[in-house]
């Protein structure tokens, strides 16, 4: 009888400690295996206004990514769990004596969640991952549907890349733009059973030579 109560207590002490938001992610956990157990197609992009250009001496970038969320993530969303895209773009140079070498870095990091209260989706970004300790700058908006929301993340308008006198014209140089959801910033019960699931292998990317000549 001791032993019973002993832990009855302990699992009582264990509800208390497990909060709403790991509820919410237990539960979405419930939705993986049901993903697992149909055939799902590739999630599809189309690459929409995918353009560099040059303003005096920068580089930029603008791009519009056109793609469905799974009904697995937006499920989950709906449970609570917030979801983490990755937009990053890179000025790479050709070397032939060894691996290509990084001109040029940027990174957008994005979170996207539902909000039960007022029945909106917030995005918030920031320049490093969310789980990282001091994120440092971030903007958050409100959208009334998660079609909206999205469209603000598909988006890229005028990301400035590089300045184009720290390019070498003499190199042959390419821009590699990739965009993923993020498992890794996901909470820890998610991220194991995430990265089986098709549904939440999310990434798209693009190569694109880079003509200096004419973008000067």
């Amino acid at each position: 009888m001791a032993f019973i109560t002993h832990c009855w207590k302990k699992t009582r002490l264990l509800e208390r400690q497990v909060g709403s938001n790991l509820r919410a992610w237990l539960c979405a956990l419930l939705l993986l295996p049901l993903g697992g157990l149909q055939a799902h197609a590739q999630t599809s992009v189309d690459w929409q206004d995918f353009k560099l250009e040059r303003t005096e001496n920068v580089l930029f970038l603008s791009a519009n990514l056109v793609f469905e969320v799974p009904k697995v993530l937006e499920d989950a969303m709906y449970k609570g769990v917030s979801l983490y895209f990755v937009t990053q773009a890179d000025v790479m140079r050709d070397r032939w004596y060894f691996y290509d070498k990084v001109v040029a870095h940027v990174e957008r990091n994005s979170r996207l969640s539902y909000m039960p209260l007022t029945r909106r989706w917030r995005v918030t970004t920031s320049p490093e991952p969310f789980t990282a300790s001091g994120t440092g700058v971030t903007m958050g908006q409100t959208f009334e549907t998660l079609d909206e929301a999205l469209s603000s993340i598909q988006h890229v308008s005028q990301w400035r890349l590089a300045n184009l006198s720290d390019l070498d014209t003499e190199a042959k140089n390419y821009i590699e733009f990739k965009f993923r959801l993020d498992l890794a910033q996901l909470p820890r019960p998610l991220q194991i059973g995430a990265a089986t699931q098709n549904d939440w292998n999310l990434s798209f990317s693009k190569s694109v030579r880079l003509n200096l000549e004419s973008a000067r």
